[in-house]
């Protein structure tokens, strides 16, 4: 990708921002809408009566997963990056033909919207949400209204916005469309000169694709490993910083993504340098926190013979406070279920995310990360037969960890549980890679 397309760098920064626990404020305007093609509805009667040879050549771009196509003008520079799994991501730069133009689209599982998004319950929450991710950064600000959003084949409800973008002394136009369907959210906005984004509104269109692919292969089983975290952090660090560098993100962007990585490495972890980052890693793939919890109920004598009837009898005879109770029976259903492995899951999904920050820090490079990585997932599969047993063992290693039930519908634990059952629901999902593949060395 050229550096031409500052929304796609722009967007990305903010979620790998937001990963590392930096949350920014906006200064995008943006109102409650209420989809991609044309226009005003002068514009839909002009498309209409206009015979087809005259309008502006155009192109269609396929999304890296398979699940959505744009039509846009001709000639646009496609680049990808990866977002939570469950979606994909697209720029469309127009580079020196079209001077200032960009499109970011995307596609995102409801239950997998990017970045730190907070309650999103309709179609309205998604498009003020991505939207003000989308353009914040830029240095572009737009004052959005409602136009007409015609309809898409494949789409529950569709939304549309037009306004007047400004940058600095600039102006142009922007337009923004907004669908979704069962279980998926997409968006399409564009941003240029006046001539381009009248030419581009001629021609686009967002077109529904019936199928994606599988994920497949090494890397489709690390995703999956680090698909919960990567949903609740916003993005796969590792993955989305690679894509920045490539992409020709700036120094000064990536330093203020290194050193918000490093914050969260030593402010969660204690990790200050590289030798701290594999002690970590190591630490987590040998002991971790599933040794604390099997060293626990050694204490309290509970070994496999015990019934929980009479294991949970004894925790109350204790007067334990709510935390530590939790946490216990936590760890004793996991030991009960999954034996030395217990909560190792949460352990390992979370080498992936240390190593991505370690590598966003400067502390490995990505090679050495995934190297990393592979190295937890191989013992994954090792210790848990499939994805509902990782993710078992993930949940109840996070209810012991958080001191919180996973019965509680009010807690933590519970919307962590409610993350998990709406990937496993997705046919293409982060756990639609077969558990039992050889995993090898892909970069």
């Amino acid at each position: 990708m050229k550096k031409g397309n500052v929304i796609l760098l722009a967007a990305a920064i903010g979620l790998i921002l937001t990963a590392c626990g930096n949350s920014k404020d906006t200064e995008n305007n943006v109102s409650n809408g209420t989809t991609v093609s044309t226009g005003a509805e002068e514009n839909k009667r002009a498309e209409e009566s206009q015979e087809p040879e005259n309008l502006p050549d155009s192109q269609e771009y396929l999304s890296s997963d398979g699940t959505y196509k744009v039509i846009l003008l001709e000639g646009l520079t496609q680049t990808d990056m990866q977002i939570p799994s469950g979606g994909a991501m697209m720029g469309l730069d127009g580079d020196t033909a079209r001077t200032g133009f960009s499109s970011i689209s995307l596609r995102c599982a409801k239950s997998n919207v990017p970045g730190n998004s907070g309650d999103i319950e309709s179609l309205e929450d998604f498009a003020d949400y991505i939207t003000d991710m989308t353009l914040n950064g830029t240095g572009v600000t737009v004052d959005w209204v409602d136009t007409e959003a015609p309809s898409l084949d494949g789409a529950e409800r569709c939304l549309a916005w037009e306004g007047v973008a400004k940058s600095g002394t600039g102006r142009g136009q922007a337009y923004g469309y907004y669908a979704e369907t069962a279980d998926s959210y997409f968006m399409v906005v564009i941003v240029g000169n006046n001539d381009d984004v009248e030419e581009a509104r001629q021609v686009i269109a967002l077109e529904l694709l019936d199928e994606a692919p599988i994920q497949a292969g090494t890397k489709g089983f690390i995703n999956g490993m680090t698909a919960i975290l990567d949903s609740v952090n916003g993005a796969s660090v590792s993955e989305t910083f690679k894509a920045l560098e490539d992409a020709g993100a700036t120094e000064s962007q990536l330093d203020a993504i290194a050193s918000q990585a490093r914050q969260s490495l030593s402010g969660s972890w204690g990790v200050e340098n590289a030798d701290d980052l594999i002690e970590m890693a190591d630490w987590l793939m040998a002991e971790g926190h599933n040794q604390d919890a099997l060293d626990a109920l050694k204490e309290y004598n509970a070994d496999g013979e015990t019934q929980r009837d009479a294991f949970d009898a004894k925790l109350k005879e204790q007067g334990l406070d709510d935390g530590t109770y939790i946490s216990l029976l936590a760890a004793y259903d996991a030991q009960s279920a999954y034996g030395d492995g217990a909560i190792a899951a949460w352990d390992l999904s979370r080498v992936g995310t240390i190593m991505g920050f370690g590598y966003a820090s400067g502390y490995c490079t990505y090679e050495e990360a995934m190297d990393k990585i592979l190295e937890a997932a191989q013992k994954a599969q090792e210790l848990f037969d499939s994805w509902e047993d990782f993710n078992k063992s993930y949940l109840y290693g996070y209810s012991y960890w958080s001191e919180e039930s996973l019965d509680d519908s009010q807690s933590s634990a519970a919307e962590r549980a409610e993350l998990v059952s709406g990937m496993e629901a997705q046919a293409n999902g982060p756990f639609s890679v077969d558990w039992n593949i050889e995993l090898k060395k892909e970069w």
